[in-house]
Formats: structure tokens, C-alpha cells, sequence
């Protein structure tokens, strides 16, 4: 199963407008699928574009199919999304308007609580109006940042969580585990993008197998991957990504 990234999608994020995605077209709907809304920044366009998400569905036997649809603009934070207003293809529109599930919400990897705080809680509460289920989603932060930042984002993605009530997908202590104790350069930069502050297609597929887990609150272990990962190393980041699931699922209920 061969996963590109689409180079219009690139072209997009480089360009900083907004993209407003629904990339499940070519998998076959269903009256059980899973609606997933991705609003967030330039973390999120190999999820979106390599349709990570509804392959991992649709390999799971006895599982729900998954569509995904995207409202991202690079360097967004919620705050930014939020700020657009509610015209069409913005993220508040896109929540009022479509026939989502789950409403995925990705800021900024080095928003502050300030910032981040306020604008969490105004998109849960429209999507609480609505009817749909939030899922904060905490990326990893740049790699010069580590680990400092990564840990800046489990607190704030946790606390609010918690204050919420609402489960989280927590990437950047997803990273921390899969490097280990005293990890090597290479095995580091393994889930990065060449600058080194953007997920390369590993990191993505670790995103994607923890987003896959708090939707369905099944494991990915097992589940389809990106022929160019090795097998042992998709396995691992699988693995990884269902005991980060249950770690946070059981710390967001103390």
C-alpha cells in the first residue's frame, strides 16, 4: 500500500490558505463511517493528504470505516482558526455545516497557555452546541525543543482535557516514549521532516495510529502502514501509540 503526499496539498500549506479537505472520497462510504474533522496547521497535511487515518480503518477487520476531512492552514494556531470568523471553509463554518463525528483540534507547537486556554474552550463549546465530540490533539514541538516543549504540550493538551472533559490525542508524549532513555540523533530525527519541525511520514503514521486509537478506542497494532516504513518499525510506532492512548485515557480520569 503505496502513501503520497499529494503535492497540492504542499502547495497549499506553503501558500498559508486555508485548506478545506475531504480526502475519503476514494474509500467506500458506508452508513457506520466515522466522520473526522482535522482542524489544525502544516502538522497535519500527510494525515490528510495520505489518507493515514482511513487506511488504518479500513484495514481493521470488525472496525468502523474512518472519512476525514481538513480545515488547515499552515503556521494556524486555534486562535487564528477561531479569529477567521465563521465564512465558508473556516473552521467554525465547517464545524456548523457538515455531518461530522469528531472534531480534531490542533494549535500551534509552541502555544502558550494563554493563548491556548480561551480558544480551546470557545471551539468546545461550539462544538458542544452542535452535538459533536471534541479531541484536542497535542503534536510534538520542533526537535530543538526537546524536550522542554514536548512536555509544555502534554501539560496544557492534559489540563485542559481534564477541565473539558474531553479525551486528547498526546503525540508529544507519544514522541518521548518512542525515543526512549538517551535516544540517538538518528532515531530522533526518524519522525521528523528534514527541518527537523515538521513530522516526516513516520512521525505522521505515530499521529495518525494515536488519532485512530481515541476515535475508535481500538488498537492500530496490526493495522495497515506506508510500504516505505519498515515492518518492525511500524509495528513499534503502533505499539507505541496504543500504550500512550491508554496511559492518557487512565491520567485524564485522576
Amino acid at each position: 500500500m503505496k502513501l503520497t503526499l499529494c503535492k497540492s496539498m504542499a502547495f497549499l500549506f506553503l501558500m498559508g490558505t486555508i485548506a478545506n479537505i475531504s480526502n475519503g472520497d476514494a474509500l467506500k462510504e458506508s452508513p457506520k463511517t466515522l466522520k473526522v474533522l482535522l482542524v489544525g496547521n502544516s502538522q497535519c497535511p500527510t494525515i490528510v493528504g495520505n489518507q493515514l487515518l482511513e487506511k488504518l480503518a479500513a484495514s481493521d477487520k470488525g472496525g468502523t470505516l474512518i472519512k476525514v476531512g481538513g480545515c488547515i492552514k499552515g503556521g494556524a494556531s486555534l486562535k487564528s482558526h477561531w479569529e477567521a470568523g465563521t465564512v465558508k471553509g473556516s473552521a467554525r463554518e465547517m464545524i456548523g455545516s457538515g455531518n461530522w463525528d469528531f472534531i480534531v483540534l490542533q494549535d500551534i507547537y509552541n502555544v502558550q497557555e494563554p493563548a491556548f486556554q480561551p480558544y480551546a474552550r470557545l471551539f468546545n463549546d461550539l462544538i458542544k452546541k452542535t452535538g459533536k465530540q471534541t479531541i484536542l490533539f497535542g503534536t510534538a514541538s520542533i526537535l530543538s525543543d526537546f524536550p522542554k516543549g514536548f512536555e509544555r504540550q502534554h501539560r496544557l493538551h492534559l489540563n485542559m482535557g481534564k477541565e473539558l472533559g474531553v479525551p486528547i490525542v498526546d503525540s508529544s508524549e507519544a514522541y518521548i516514549k518512542y525515543f526512549g532513555a538517551n535516544p540517538s540523533k538518528e532515531k530522533m530525527e526518524s519522525l521528523f521532516a528534514k527541518d527537523k519541525a515538521h513530522p516526516g511520514l513516520w512521525g505522521s503514521y505515530l499521529y495518525s495510529c494515536g488519532i485512530y486509537s481515541v476515535v475508535t478506542s481500538r488498537t492500530p497494532i496490526g493495522l495497515a502502514f506506508p510500504e516505505s516504513i519498515p515492518a518492525d518499525i511500524a509495528k513499534n510506532l503502533q505499539e507505541t501509540a496504543w500504550a500512550q492512548y491508554k496511559e492518557t485515557a487512565t491520567e485524564l480520569k485522576k
